[in-house]
């Protein structure tokens, strides 16, 4: 007499239904790791555009001159709206200034700047440097609406930087 062992129909039902249930769980994950990534890739991005900011305040220094940015940058007020403003893509590249009217839904970074209104980082006429407060929000723009994200539903982070001649 030979003895074999296999699985019973009741055995290899209840492997299915684990397994079942496992890819189940992996797969009700997936959207909110989706999310979750994206979220981070937009903060990476936005921590970047401080570099790109930099540049692009640098060439309107060297074009205009110190004194044409400190007159074009607001001081900062509360709340805090209408500062310099420069739009990027999702990509983060390339930044520029704001177009107002002309922007286009590829506008989905915001980077607003301003000057600051008091004490040792307020700019004074004929400094060699010049403190800045920048705000990056995000998204500005999405595709397929016409109206800019109200800025209370933005993701935002802000920075603080120094222009020199």
């Amino acid at each position: 007499m030979v003895s074999s062992r296999a699985f019973s129909l009741v055995e290899v039902v209840i492997a299915v239904g684990v397994v079942a249930v496992a890819i189940v769980a992996i797969l009700g994950l997936l959207p909110s790791l989706n999310r979750q990534a994206a979220e981070s890739a937009d903060q990476l991005t936005a921590q970047h555009l401080a570099d790109g900011l930099a540049v692009e305040l640098q060439i309107i220094v060297d074009r205009d001159g110190l004194g044409a940015l400190a007159t074009s940058a607001p001081v900062m007020r509360a709340p805090l709206e209408g500062g310099l403003a420069f739009v990027a893509p999702r990509s983060g590249v390339p930044l520029r200034p704001s177009a107002g009217a002309a922007s286009t839904e590829e506008d989905y970074f915001l980077v607003e700047v301003w000057r600051f209104n008091s004490g040792p980082l307020a700019h004074t006429p004929g400094s060699a440097v010049l403190p800045l407060y920048a705000r990056v929000s995000w998204p500005h723009r999405l595709k397929g609406v016409a109206v800019p994200v109200a800025s209370s539903d933005r993701t935002q982070v802000g920075f603080a930087l120094a222009v020199n001649p």
